[in-house]
């Protein structure tokens, strides 16, 4: 008998849940993806274009992901999110704002369902999105909320993908080695699967936005998914044919319009405000008409009704208690032309039934209050009867109401555009921030001395601004945001420190992208001005190589950006790669009518004396970089001192002008060795050249072929560019080929000092 009854109540249980379990919004696997879809169509040239130029991913939105391309992630979290069934329950949001937003979530739902879903946190779909328990930016949030797949976590997951760091500085999200760690995937891959795992949960929270434009769930109507249509029924299981709420159900048959998306373009925009902009009070449903001072949940609210919420004004003041759950001020009667169609007055009209058939039916228009809607609700054969029966049976009257196919046609013209609308505009908002990065003052990004090359890029300098449209960034006090720059480039496979193996190929380069990732630096603010903030990232503890291509630095903001806090804006810039730039002192030569001597060999030339100096000079030099004719402002960034004769140094640089800059050269020469009859202060040369210097490019680019910029060899050393100094008499010849090569102990470069960053 135990047993009997032990199969008895799991079937019972089946059956409830099987009731349950067709309670969702929107179809998950056909309506939610579709919108998400059409929302990516309105806004997809902008995002595949950010995708491609500051994410760098080369294929923008069909870029491969772990697995599937950004597109397709954001359709899956729009599947996902009515699984497991008991999220179900954080669907709703009632926008009235009497109600807080722990109040204002669903609260109709029959007993078994609470019953199963026990243990599960029911919040309104808001919160349940965002973590915020009040309007945002100034509301109550939830820290560690339930949902491991609201905006923070997309947020954070998109932060982990650009940086390879969470909010906290870890290499690993919330510090817990997971699935990347797990399956060990590589530097690219990883931040790959991060910014799926974004793509992912931004999905779910389309969805969760989406819903708001279901009239049950913005009015606390659980229950229309249990009730088709009709009296409504007991609270227990019901077969399966009524399992759908009807305007779902309509849209699942009947698809996504093509009406052109709208809504969304808020005046004032913070994360929640696409949800619910806390400025609809009960009394005020013509704000419903300014698209821009309403979020969604409002607009559906105000101007629709659901099964259980037909003209509900009178629910808290009528005689059956069980109504107050489903009140709701607005559409009211009076917002209709019920009572003229009730007074005799308004004509029937002629429709096509939903067996494809004419069909004559009357339909109760929304005159006012909002958004006009001529197929608002039908009146059925009992309407008229029930309202001569007892004029004050209101009550009674609106269950007697009908959404038939035609006032589910109009609800969708209506609604739907909204929710792919709104749905746009919200993914436009999660990758709204977006950074400029341009030059220091001293034109290169980086340079280090060619003598200590093997210690890489350890300072990366740059301006910064915020580009963000009409949003700044500036934190509050106390709570300063940050700045992280990422270097992302492929490593040379065969790379020597003497550039004896270059040119690169395309096969001498990594398969994947490698990265090094700055200390954090914190800023107060980050102006939107030109020419932006001067900043100096630290990269000592992960210097970039100098053995790279494909090189490209991006800057991460994390902060407060309009009204939002931890939000993310990112900046990309196309670096040239590291170029190796030498000078040269060559004055162990005397260039005499084109052909090289030593000073020994022409000392007692009758002609001597028409040579003016040939014999050898140290140098000092300072050189400084400009994208354009260089002036006396330029900042000198390199210097030498006394380089000896058959000596060169050797800089390498980061510049982000592939055709090429121009050089500010200070030269001064002494007599070598300083020796009698020379002053100490005796000088041969002091000039000051201006000239173009070409920039050197390693990078693949689409639709171009692999170009690399080539090396040349001079004196036995190898480098992309070289200016040599060279007396000469009575004309100067390029013959750089005709110089001997330097002996083994002098290959080394000769220390400079660099006056960077």
């Amino acid at each position: 008998m135990r047993r009997l009854l032990y199969l008895i109540s799991i079937l019972i249980l089946w059956l409830l849940m099987f009731d349950y379990s067709s309670v969702i919004a929107f179809d998950n696997e056909t309506t939610h993806q579709e919108l998400t879809k059409k929302s990516l169509e309105i806004v997809g040239n902008n995002l595949d274009s950010f995708f491609k130029n500051k994410l760098i991913l080369p294929q923008g939105l069909d870029t491969p992901l772990h697995g599937r391309p950004t597109l397709d992630w954001l359709t899956f979290g729009a599947d996902r999110e009515d699984v497991p069934m008991c999220r179900r329950s954080n669907h709703f949001h009632n926008p009235r704002n009497d109600l807080s937003w722990t109040e204002s979530g669903m609260s109709d739902e029959p007993l078994y369902v609470s019953l199963y879903c026990a243990g599960t946190s029911v919040t309104s779909a808001v919160v349940y999105a965002t973590a915020y328990r009040e309007p945002a930016p100034g509301g109550e949030k939830t820290t560690g909320g339930t949902n491991e797949r609201d905006w923070d976590h997309a947020r954070e997951f998109y932060y982990m993908s650009l940086t390879g760091r969470d909010f906290q500085g870890r290499p690993e999200f919330h510090g817990e080695p997971g699935i990347p760690e797990a399956l060990g995937l590589n530097g690219d891959e990883k931040r790959h699967y991060y910014m799926a795992m974004s793509a992912w949960s931004l999905g779910q929270v389309l969805h969760l936005l989406q819903d708001m434009a279901v009239p049950s769930h913005v009015r606390n109507d659980f229950r229309a998914h249990l009730e088709r249509n009709g009296m409504p029924g007991s609270e227990g299981y019901q077969s399966s044919e009524w399992n759908w709420e009807r305007f779902e159900d309509y849209v699942e048959m009947n698809g996504v319009p093509a009406e052109a998306a709208t809504g969304g373009d808020l005046s004032e925009k913070s994360v929640t405000r696409f949800w619910d902009t806390n400025n609809y009070d009960g009394t005020n449903p013509g704000i419903s008409l300014n698209a821009q001072a309403v979020g969604l949940a409002e607009y559906t609210n105000i101007n629709f009704v659901s099964l259980n919420t037909m003209l509900a004004e009178d629910y808290l003041s009528d005689e059956d208690s069980s109504n107050d759950v489903h009140y709701q001020p607005y559409p009211r009667k009076s917002s209709t032309n019920l009572q003229y169609y009730l007074d005799g007055g308004l004509w029937p009209k002629e429709v096509i039934g939903e067996d494809n058939k004419p069909d004559i039916s009357f339909y109760v228009a929304k005159t006012g209050d909002g958004e006009t809607i001529v197929h608002f609700i039908k009146p059925s054969y009992m309407t008229k009867y029930i309202s001569e029966l007892d004029h004050q049976a209101s009550s009674l009257l609106v269950r007697t109401l009908l959404l038939d196919e035609e006032c589910l046609k109009e609800y969708a013209s209506k609604l739907l555009p909204r929710a792919v609308g709104y749905s746009a505009a919200l993914l436009n908002y999660f990758f709204r921030g977006q950074l400029e990065i341009t030059a220091p003052p001293e034109f290169v990004y980086s340079i280090i001395d060619g003598l200590n090359a093997a210690q890489g890029f350890r300072f990366i300098k740059a301006r910064v601004r915020n580009a963000t449209t009409g949003e700044e960034a500036t934190n509050d006090a106390g709570q300063p945001g940050q700045l992280v720059a990422v270097a992302q480039y492929r490593l040379r496979t065969n790379y020597q420190a003497d550039l004896s193996a270059d040119p690169p190929t395309m096969d001498s380069r990594d398969e994947y992208y490698s990265y090094s990732v700055s200390a954090p630096l914190q800023v107060e603010s980050l102006t939107s001005g030109s020419p932006g903030l001067e900043c100096t990232f630290d990269f000592t503890a992960n210097p970039i190589p100098p053995g790279i291509t494909d090189l490209y630095l991006k800057v991460v903001y994390k902060g407060k950006l309009g009204a939002e806090q931890d939000a993310v804006a990112v900046g990309m810039k196309d670096l040239c790669e590291p170029q190796h730039l030498t000078y040269w002192n060559s004055t162990d030569y005397f260039l005499l009518n084109g052909e090289l001597r030593k000073a020994e060999e022409i000392e007692n030339d009758p002609d001597v004396e028409d040579y003016d100096f040939f014999r050898p000079v140290s140098i000092s030099e300072e050189l400084g970089f400009s994208g354009s004719a260089p002036g006396a402002g330029t900042p000198m960034v390199v210097s030498v001192q006394d380089m000896p004769p058959a000596r060169y140094f050797r800089v390498i640089l980061l510049t982000d002008v592939p055709a090429g800059y121009y050089m500010r050269d200070h030269l001064v020469s002494k007599p070598y060795p300083l020796v009698w009859p020379y002053p100490d202060d005796f000088t041969v040369d002091n000039a000051l050249w201006t000239y173009g210097m070409p920039s050197a490019v390693y990078q693949e680019s689409a639709g171009q072929p692999w170009n690399p910029t080539p090396v040349y060899q001079y004196r036995g050393i190898i480098q992309h560019q070289m200016s040599y100094f060279i007396r000469y008499y009575p004309y100067f010849i390029y013959n750089a080929d005709q110089f001997p090569a330097l002996p083994e102990n002098g290959k080394d470069p000769y220390p400079v000092t660099i006056n960077f960053p």
